[in-house]
């Protein structure tokens, strides 16, 4: 961990351009800073992608685990970057990793396609933005496109519904596997038994929500954040569809 990262993450406050100190907040942990160190180690990425900037701890996570590579590049999407008073950017700064960090202050659907029509190919990409269903759905499409086979898309936040409504659609696309997850936890008790007994009900699909038929456990869906292999190209026929 380099020194910035670990002086915020002890001190929990971050200072703006300024010299003005702010309470360090919904921030990414350690343990799972430390989680996406090792995702971006394992597939010995390059260049990575990461939606949602903030305070900028998650992106100095993965920036430390790429800058020893000869042509290190970190592309960072966060419109709303001035409501956290840039100070994601001056943390990447502060920490020396400003080189290799190429900034976007828009909205990712409007960088993402820019990024597909140059041919750009990525090795990692994190997404911790909107949780927004359709928001996030469109940057899975996008991202499951620019990232080469053998790379790893990461959401956090799934426990939330629009969001876990994307990764369980997505854990069923053929392309893709769930690899890594940190954060698992278990259905309540009382899920698991309605799940049960809703197995024996007698043409359950036209009656009950796919959430309710497959658990969250069955897909692999079930942590706070999750990591998702792409294992192919996308080559679904022209009406594939699954229910989710």
């Amino acid at each position: 961990m380099n020194k910035i990262t670990e002086e915020i993450l002890q001190k929990r406050v971050v200072v703006d351009s300024e010299g003005k100190e702010y309470p360090l907040h919904s921030e990414t942990s350690l343990e799972q800073g430390e989680f996406l160190t090792t995702l971006v180690a394992e597939v010995d990425a390059n260049v990575c992608v990461e939606i949602g900037l903030a305070y900028g701890i998650s992106s100095l996570f993965i920036a430390e685990a790429i800058s020893r590579k000869n042509a290190p590049r970190l592309i960072s999407i966060d419109p709303f970057q001035k409501v956290w008073h840039d100070i994601g950017l001056l943390n990447l700064q502060r920490a020396g990793y400003s080189r290799f960090v190429e900034f976007h202050r828009e909205y990712s659907s409007d960088v993402l396609p820019r990024l597909l029509a140059a041919r750009g190919r990525i090795d990692f990409a994190y997404v911790d933005t909107s949780k927004v269903f359709d928001v996030v759905l469109i940057d899975a499409y996008y991202l499951t496109r620019l990232l080469r086979v053998g790379g790893l898309l990461v959401f956090d936040d799934c426990t939330l519904p629009g969001v876990k409504k994307v990764v369980r659609y997505i854990s069923r696309w053929p392309h893709l596997a769930i690899a890594h997850k940190h954060g698992v936890y278990k259905s309540s008790i009382k899920r698991r038994i309605v799940s049960r007994l809703i197995q024996v009900v007698p043409k359950k699909e036209s009656i009950f929500s796919d959430s309710l038929l497959i658990s969250d456990e069955k897909l692999g869906a079930n942590a706070q954040c999750i990591a998702f292999k792409k294992m192919a190209e996308d080559k679904r026929d022209w009406d594939w569809h699954c229910s989710f």
